[in-house]
């Protein structure tokens, strides 16, 4: 028994090894090749949004003076809209605005993406910064921190 040992040791090193080896297979490689959305990208192809409806929402915010300037990011199933507006810019008129650009997009694309709205004002106000949301089961715009 006594010549097995080394045999019996080196056994059950490699043993160790190999589930070792197996635990980090299945552990950790697997996330990185994996995408970081999971399963809630797979229909995103069924719901583009279009250069002509960014333009179209760009164009209107052009036509309101009190727009100075609005930015479009797409990230996953969220439309980011950053909006700089005129301090004077009064919040009914905003979420009249936000409103108008929330029914720019598609009804069955509202209903896939969610949407967040971040306003900034060019001076000092009350009311702006100002963050709004619209999750893609709701009907409306939720406002968070109005009134500074």
């Amino acid at each position: 028994m006594k010549k097995y040992r080394k045999y019996i040791k080196l056994g059950i090193i490699v043993l160790l090894l190999v589930l070792i080896a197996g635990m980090v297979w299945l552990f950790i490689l697997p996330s990185f090749s994996s995408n970081k959305y999971g399963d809630r990208l797979k229909e995103i192809s069924k719901h583009k949004i279009s250069d002509d409806t960014i333009s179209k929402i760009k164009n209107k915010a052009k036509e309101n003076d009190s727009v100075m300037k609005i930015d479009y990011h797409k990230e996953g199933r969220i439309l980011n809209f950053t909006i700089k507006i005129d301090s004077n810019y009064g919040l009914d008129q905003l979420k009249g605005f936000v409103d108008s650009i929330v029914s720019e997009i598609g009804e069955d694309d509202r209903n896939y993406y969610d949407m967040q709205f971040f306003i900034t004002c060019d001076g000092e106000s009350t009311v702006y910064p100002l963050i709004g949301y619209k999750s893609k089961n709701s009907g409306s715009v939720n406002y968070g921190n109005v009134g500074g």
